[in-house]
């Protein structure tokens, strides 16, 4: 029998990787939480993107009003765009949900930062059976939990009823609201 030699870390070696390990991660983790914060922003986004499409579509689809809304406790739209937002079947015209077997679909609320709506007196967005915005056109503004407007953005629903995403134009930074002015978060 031939005995092998046992191979291991001397605690010189071990240290010296423990450090490198450490300054990589300590380089590395701001990087890692902005792109965390990054996509949690895109998903925001594409959620209410495709939310939005998705109520417009359901009207055309099924040939009736559509709400899209937050709800509050007694099934009214509220204003509160930081709670769950629900797409429902909303024939007529109630902005409240009757019947649950009326919702089409429900977006989550955002986990991080706050939505703010928009919609003049409204607490809704409706789009009517030919799929064109009932009334209620208006935007929805994301701002990130640390208030940076470079990082905002906006959706905005036209009176055909779609959706229409904010661009920086300027180049500033910062994209710019219908009128040409710089996102502002509250």
């Amino acid at each position: 029998m031939t005995a092998h030699p046992q191979r291991g870390l001397t605690l010189v070696e071990l240290l010296l990787a423990i450090t490198i390990l450490s300054i990589a991660l300590g380089i590395g983790a701001p990087s890692f939480g902005k792109l965390i914060e990054l996509t949690e922003r895109k998903t925001i986004l594409n959620d209410l993107l495709t939310g939005i499409s998705f109520a417009r579509t359901q009207a055309i689809t099924r040939s009736t009003n559509v709400t899209l809304c937050p709800l509050d406790a007694t099934n009214r739209c509220s204003r509160d765009w930081n709670k769950p937002i629900t797409i429902f079947a909303d024939p007529d015209r109630k902005r409240a949900l009757s019947d649950p077997s009326d919702i089409l679909r429900v977006l989550e609320a955002p986990g991080q930062g706050l939505l703010y709506g928009r919609t003049g007196i409204r607490n809704h967005f409706g789009f009517r059976p030919t799929g064109m915005a009932r009334s209620s056109i208006g935007h929805l503004l994301w701002c990130p939990d640390d208030g940076n407007e470079g990082n905002a953005f906006q959706i905005r629903i036209n009176m055909g009823g779609r959706p229409i995403l904010a661009k920086d134009t300027d180049g500033s930074g910062v994209a710019e609201d219908a009128q040409g002015r710089d996102l502002v978060c509250p």
